[in-house]
């Protein structure tokens, strides 16, 4: 080979290196450039203090939300512990005083539970789950559920199978109000040096297991727990332009001594829900051992809920919030 044939295919050798492979974005891209601002975040404040017997040694980690105005309470909320013993139901009236389900758990052998209402016109009522379950072994998957009455579910189907020397796990589901198209988002890898957010889509809530796949990000550092928002005028309001907000967890230098390495959110946007994703303005947007940040609106106001490793054992679940653009 020439001198100048080498060095042109040590520059494209380069640049495959820094952009990834076609269609996908790197984690690991700057945030310098011309980006996108998040919201602006509220500190976060600790929700759910007291742990109910189910729970043991292990603690609330994620929050699912919707505005559902049944038995009394305005806003229904499942949670999945962060080691997958089981997920719980709670409710409030205000976002931010809770009130757990006596008869938790809902399930056990589950994790990460995402919810949506709406989803089959034929049960307007009807509520559909997606769940991690066999969290942290060789055969974690995810499976999509259903339940009319919101405390009793029933399996319906594996959405994702399980694969060898992976975890397949942080569901997200989420319905495009724009086309109405139904997405679920989740993390696979194998936790060490091997990170994707995968994108999976469909007309129908049921045939999300059918739909092909999509990588969105890959990495070789901790990327994971993507969870999906749509704010309508985050472009501009002179522009009404609507942008797709990708909040996923990360840890910088998770497998070194660096004393930096922790636990936080990073957000990254796009003009679909499986778009090309790129870091938004001003990453990490929460940090100091926090992750899994589920995002909300009600109420023409942002609403999320994060998790935060308060010690090397216990974690506790927070709510932020944000005004609208």
């Amino acid at each position: 080979m020439t001198a100048s044939k080498s060095l042109y295919a040590l520059f494209f050798a380069i640049m495959f290196l820094i952009a990834g492979p076609a269609g996908t974005q790197t984690a690991e891209k700057s945030d310098k450039g011309p980006a996108l601002s998040y919201l602006n975040l509220t500190a976060p404040r600790r929700i759910l203090p007291d742990a109910q017997k189910w729970e043991g040694d292990e603690f609330p980690h994620t929050l699912c939300v919707l505005e559902l105005n049944r038995g009394g309470y305005r806003y229904w909320g499942w949670y999945g512990l962060n080691e997958g013993r089981g997920i719980g139901l709670v409710r409030s009236n205000d976002l931010l005083n809770w009130t757990k389900y006596a008869e938790n758990p809902l399930w056990s052998n589950a994790r990460w539970p995402s919810v949506l209402e709406g989803a089959d016109p034929l049960h307007k009522d009807r509520l559909y789950f997606a769940i991690t379950r066999d969290y942290d072994t060789p055969s974690s998957h995810i499976v999509l559920a259903w339940s009319d009455d919101g405390i009793h579910l029933q399996q319906e189907k594996v959405l994702v199978v399980g694969v060898p020397e992976q975890r397949n796990q942080n569901p997200n589901l989420f319905r495009d109000p724009r086309s109405g198209r139904f997405y679920l988002s989740f993390y696979r890898g194998n936790d060490r040096d091997h990170f994707e957010i995968i994108s999976k889509s469909a007309e129908g809530i049921q045939d999300l297991d059918k739909g092909p796949e999509k990588v969105l990000l890959r990495s070789t550092e901790t990327v994971a727990a993507p969870t999906l928002l749509y704010v309508k005028n985050a472009g501009g309001k002179d522009t009404n332009t609507g942008i797709y907000y990708l909040a996923t967890e990360i840890y910088p230098h998770r497998y070194t001594d660096n004393p930096e390495g922790e636990w936080q959110v990073k957000v990254f946007s796009a003009d679909s829900p499986d778009g090309d994703f790129q870091p938004v303005r001003g990453n990490p947007v929460l940090s100091g051992q926090r992750a899994c940040l589920f995002q909300h609106v009600f109420n023409n106001r942002f609403y999320g809920f994060d998790c935060h490793l308060v010690d090397p054992e216990h974690w506790v679940l927070e709510e932020t919030e944000a005004p609208l653009p």
